[in-house]
């Protein structure tokens, strides 16, 4: 009998488990250096003071005060949330397109082939939510890594969620 439970408990563990386990975003989100969940000041520290700042806005979705960040001649449109409209901000969300010159943590930067994401993804590629040769996403698009493609060629890196 208490063979059965332990079996029992170990399958009801591994089934949970599972079960979450698409609901986290994969290893090796991230753009250089940045990373989402990175207080906002780090990131200022890292890129400098952004060209412009949006109004820190309530996503009824998120229940979050989200905020723009723009760093244009970076290529690079982040977003940082807090839960409190004062709160400390964290980065939600990173959008990179031409001239961002940084890199995914598997190596993926704008102008990076169809290919080369397909090869440095192919562990995570989400084929339902990904459409042939004009995105790709590693993950989901509620957490994960979206690649927007252009004549076979990476023309936008998006990292976070697109969808809640």
């Amino acid at each position: 009998m208490k063979t059965n439970r332990s079996f029992l408990s170990a399958f009801i563990l591994l089934f949970a488990v599972a079960l979450h386990a698409e609901d986290k975003p994969f290893e090796g989100d991230t753009l250089g250096k940045l990373a989402l969940g990175q207080k906002a000041q780090d990131v200022v520290k890292l890129l400098g003071k952004p060209e412009s700042k949006g109004a820190s806005t309530h996503w009824e979705a998120t229940g979050q005060w989200v905020q723009e960040l723009e760093y244009s001649k970076q290529g690079l449109d982040l977003k940082v949330a807090s839960e409190a409209k004062a709160g400390t901000q964290t980065l939600l969300m990173i959008s990179a397109t031409t001239p961002c010159a940084l890199t995914t943590g598997r190596g993926i930067k704008i102008g990076s082939t169809e290919a080369e994401v397909k090869k440095a993804y192919k562990d995570v590629i989400n084929v339902e939510e990904s459409e042939a040769g004009k995105t790709i996403v590693a993950g989901s698009i509620y957490g994960g890594v979206i690649f927007t493609l252009s004549k076979g060629k990476v023309t936008e890196i998006f990292i976070g969620a697109a969808a809640e």
